[in-house]
């Protein structure tokens, strides 16, 4: 027993040396690594800022005037997107943040809009090099681990970080909001603000003028009440 206990105590002595770190630098180690991430995690949250302003993604996102594109949570979903996929600063450029969209309509949207994506992104070439950006968008997809789904309250916790922003206050219409049948369709369905082409306004954004108080039924009343006095009205 003690030739084997010696044993264990000399090889425990030899790999000691190797595995055993001082707990002040262990600790100082785990400081450097988080204040490390912080400050790459806050230069990511700056750079997809400021991608934001650039001028063709401006042209594009005041093109989708209906938010059906580019709504506040899918532009979070793109965010997210940069982040899991781990981009470095010279990667934020455009063609990855329309690569991002479209994977993001992909994802979360029933519609055919996503194809407009290809003219947004890639210009009036977009017919010659729509697959540079489908390769892209495939690359990302890799590079996230195939991980694409987002759930609302990881894009809310996308918004955190600067909740004023313009691009948070993208709200989608509810009449744009649901997958419709082709029959049922209103007009204004496909509605995108193009320059010489399109209305000023969609007219299902458009706000509605109130109703008049006299047209308005007194729904407070029960049905027969208001039977009632739309009887007397008719029959005075």
């Amino acid at each position: 027993m003690s030739s084997r206990q010696e044993k264990i105590r000399t090889y425990t002595e030899a790999l000691s040396s190797d595995l055993e770190v001082p707990v002040k630098k262990r600790c100082i180690t785990e400081a450097t690594e988080n204040t490390a991430r912080s400050e790459t995690a806050a230069a990511a949250n700056t750079g997809f800022y400021q991608l934001l302003e650039h001028h063709q993604i401006g042209k594009g996102l005041a093109i989708d005037s209906c938010r059906k594109l580019t709504d506040k949570y899918l532009l979070a979903m793109v965010k997210v997107y940069f982040q899991r996929a781990k981009l470095q600063e010279e990667e934020y450029t455009t063609l990855n943040f329309f690569a991002a969209l479209f994977l993001a309509n992909e994802m979360e949207e029933e519609t055919i809009f996503h194809d407009l994506i290809y003219p947004l992104g890639l210009g009036v070439e977009y017919q010659v090099k729509w697959q540079e950006l489908r390769s892209k968008k495939l690359e990302l997809w890799v590079r996230m681990g195939f991980k694409a789904w987002v759930s609302r309250s990881s894009c809310e916790e996308a918004m955190e970080d600067n909740p004023t922003h313009w691009a948070w206050r993208r709200e989608r219409h509810h009449n744009h909001g649901l997958a419709i049948r082709f029959h049922a369709r209103q007009r204004d369905y496909l509605y995108f603000s193009l320059p010489y082409i399109s209305p000023a306004v969609c007219s299902q954004c458009a706000p509605k003028p109130p109703t008049p108080e006299k047209v308005r039924p007194d729904k407070e009343l029960p049905f027969k009440m208001r039977m009632k006095r739309m009887w007397k009205k008719d029959n005075p």
